[in-house]
């Protein structure tokens, strides 16, 4: 299977040619450095073996935080201590995003704009949950994670992933809530409430009068609140 540097060697330069107003310089020397990878072109390590009294040289690893060969052993030591930590119940998965007409700000912004999404979907969650009808407790212990591309990685699409365990411990801290195994809160009652917080944090960013005033953001809420 083709791995990402192998993608990055073959298309990396016809995206940079198309996209070369989009692209940072930071983003530009991660793509270099994924793209070099094990190659040899970063130097080269030599490894003597004491069986066949050989000499085995192998390309440097690049080492960059964003590479998935440097830092698969590092990806799944992390996976597994968040594994251990999640509570013996089961979780859902709540995704906030935003509309089309969005992206390209965020694409601008992104500090804001990430952050606006983390924090107005982690208060549209902590909202929803203080309510009896749902759970009846804020205390709820959850994870997001950004992803900013779909199922095309040509596309552009900020979205996080909000892993969220179907319970809680009640305010006073003395019994443990859970919600149904399987349910959390329906979308439509959360996406209004998740479209207002995200509002007042762009008013608040100073970034709502950048958004042109024909565009709607009424479309953009959240998926898979169950």
């Amino acid at each position: 299977m083709p791995s990402v540097a192998d993608c990055l060697r073959q298309h990396g330069e016809a995206f940079l040619l198309q996209y070369s107003d989009k692209i940072s310089l930071q983003q530009r020397k991660v793509l270099s450095a994924i793209s070099r990878c094990r190659t040899g072109e970063l130097g080269h390590v030599i490894f003597a073996c004491g069986g066949c009294q050989r000499q085995h040289w192998v390309g440097r690893s690049c080492g960059n935080r964003h590479c998935p060969s440097c830092q698969h052993e590092k990806t799944q030591k992390w996976l597994q201590k968040q594994t251990d930590r999640l509570l013996p119940v089961q979780h859902c998965l709540v995704t906030f995003t935003v509309p089309d007409e969005l992206r390209s700000l965020l694409r601008a912004c992104p500090k804001q704009g990430y952050d606006a999404i983390f924090n107005a979907g982690a208060g549209t969650i902590q909202k929803l949950l203080a309510n009896p009808k749902w759970l009846g407790s804020s205390n709820v212990g959850f994870f997001g994670v950004l992803h900013t591309w779909g199922r095309d990685p040509m596309i552009f699409h900020p979205h996080v992933h909000f892993v969220v365990p179907c319970g809680g411990v009640s305010e006073d801290g003395t019994k443990w809530l859970a919600t149904p195994s399987t349910f959390l809160f329906p979308e439509a009652v959360a996406s209004p409430i998740y479209r207002q917080k995200f509002r007042e944090i762009l008013r608040a960013e100073d970034l709502e009068r950048k958004i042109s005033r024909s565009m709607s953001i009424r479309r953009f809420g959240i998926a898979g609140g169950k």
